[in-house]
Order: structure tokens, then sequence, then C-alpha cells
């Protein structure tokens, strides 16, 4: 059975490594993106069990990146967990209305991060079989 594979998005290039590598140590199939649009791209090219997303990028930030994968009928199933620096309740009620289905505070605990990947990509692979959607 292949990995399950997530895409870990932030412009911090030092971040997104170590982000890497907390998920491949443990297991995963990763990929990088540095900005929102990477995002969308990279999406499209091949659908993630679950993504990664902070905030505060370029281009496109991770609510509005999240906003346009929810509103996508094809992209709205894919998990997302929103990284922010900003961990107080007006973000994190930002993160939910746009769509994610969990966030993170900056820094990053490994255990963490690794816990809700596992959780959120389970979730989708077990919801895409159900469904019949052969896995990528």
């Amino acid at each position: 059975m292949s990995k399950p594979y997530i895409l870990v998005v932030d412009d911090n290039k030092i971040t997104t490594k170590l982000l890497h590598r907390y998920l491949d140590i443990n297991g995963y199939e990763v990929a990088e993106a540095y900005d929102g649009q990477e995002c969308l791209e990279k999406v499209a090219e091949k659908h993630p069990d679950a993504i990664v997303l902070d905030v505060m990028m370029p281009r496109l930030d991770g609510y509005q990146t999240t906003m346009k994968l929810k509103g996508d009928p094809i992209t709205a199933e894919i998990p997302i967990v929103i990284v922010t620096a900003l961990n107080d309740v007006q973000n994190q009620l930002k993160a939910i209305e746009s769509g994610a289905d969990d966030f993170l505070n900056k820094p990053i605990e490994e255990k963490l991060l690794v816990a809700k990947v596992k959780l959120l990509s389970s979730f989708k692979i077990a919801k895409d079989k159900l469904a019949g959607i052969p896995r990528n």
C-alpha cells in the first residue's frame, strides 16, 4: 500500500524542510510548495491526502488558498491543517471559517503535527476507499 501523500506549504523554506522531515520520518510521502498559488498548482497535479498550510504567504495567503480548495468540488474533501504564529481566537475562527479542518500554532510540535496529519489523512483515505476513489 502506498504511503499517505501530504503537501506542506510555507514560504519559509526552513519551516517547510523541517515539517517535511517530521512527516517523512513518520512514514509519509511529502511534497512542498512555497505559497498558495504553488499549492493550487501542486494539488492540480496530484491530490494530497492532507495539506499542512501556513497562513502568512505571498500571492495567496493560507485563508484564501483554503477557500479556493474548499470551494472547488474536486478538492473540497482534502483535509487542511492551517499553521499560524497568530494563535489568537480571531485567527483560529478565521481558519475555521475559511474551511480549514484543524490548525496548529507555531512553533510546531512534531508529535502534534504527526497526530493531526495521521487522523485527517487516514480519515480521507478511508472515505475515498468507501467512495471507490482510487489512490494516486
